[in-house]
């Protein structure tokens, strides 16, 4: 059935060792999670690589033509390492580090994945290399949260995860039924505390060695106001009686959020539950302002 959607440019990077079968994986991983949350989250994820999307030009460094031409108009991206950094762009240390600058600089999503799988050891110029990678990597660790696969499967995990919370935090900035209560003060609207579901997938295998999805819910409350969000609660408006749409948490108000901060709850769901409803939170902002926000939660 069709339905409207936001289409987010991923940007796939990675140097030239990440094997073919990692970046079909990616692929496959995406189409996956545009069939079964697509629809949900009114999103719809295309993925793009300079392998494919780019074209001949000239008059500029080779990666700056890349930049122009795919990088600045990703809306997020997967950046995958192995044993190689890469070659030096003469801005940054290679094409991937360029990248993954200039992406972040601009305020995009990036997830960081390493392959950890067992391999040959090093020797040599591929060992210089692999150092090379390693000094950059621990450059990040400080403002960067960066994962370990050691096979599709845990590939495939953070994929999900990753696109999961990036359509979450999307979902908070395009959705128009996001609203805010009308104050005589006049508050600026895009600050509140938002409510909205994450999903996190893991992939595992039973007794007879299939692979399974597990999932695990959550309710997230951001707080993208400048100041502290105080006596913060929230309640699910429009819910049937026998709906199962719970949260496991203590009785009473959350307490104090800090700006630009975040808290999670378990969500408890189960496959009769509906598939959106309405979260209402009700907070105090650092002048004492009693405020409301309210959106609508995709499942």
């Amino acid at each position: 059935m069709a339905y409207k959607a936001l289409v987010l440019n991923l940007l796939i990077s990675a140097p030239g060792d990440i094997p073919p079968e990692s970046l079909t994986t990616i692929r496959k991983a995406i189409s996956q999670w545009n069939c079964n949350y697509g629809q949900q989250f009114s999103l719809n994820v295309l993925p793009i690589s300079w392998t494919e999307h780019a074209v001949a030009e000239f008059g500029d460094r080779p990666q700056a033509l890349l930049n122009k031409q795919i990088v600045d108009d990703a809306d997020l991206a997967i950046a995958l390492f192995r044993d190689r950094l890469g070659t030096p762009t003469g801005e940054a240390e290679s094409g991937t580090a360029e990248e993954i600058k200039v992406l972040a600089e601009a305020g995009k999503q990036i997830a960081i994945l390493v392959d950890s799988s067992p391999r040959n050891p090093l020797t040599g110029p591929a060992l210089k290399e692999r150092q090379r990678l390693e000094d950059y990597l621990s450059k990040l660790y400080d403002q960067a949260l960066i994962l370990k696969y050691a096979d599709n499967s845990g590939l495939i995990g953070h994929i999900n995860n990753f696109l999961s919370r990036s359509a979450s935090q999307f979902q908070q900035n395009a959705e128009q039924a996001k609203k805010e209560t009308p104050h005589e003060n006049g508050f600026d609207s895009s600050e509140g505390v938002w409510p909205s579901a994450e999903v996190h997938e893991r992939a595992v295998s039973d007794s007879q060695g299939r692979i399974k999805t597990k999932r695990k819910w959550e309710l997230v409350l951001n707080n993208t106001s400048h100041g502290p969000a105080k006596n913060v609660n929230f309640v699910f408006e429009g819910l049937s009686p026998n709906a199962l749409f719970e949260v496991i948490r203590k009785k009473g108000p959350i307490g104090t959020i800090p700006p630009e901060h975040e808290i999670r709850f378990p969500l408890m769901i189960t496959s009769g539950s509906p598939s959106m409803v309405e979260c209402i939170v009700t907070w105090t902002d650092a002048k004492g302002n009693q405020r409301t926000t309210q959106s609508t939660i995709h499942i």
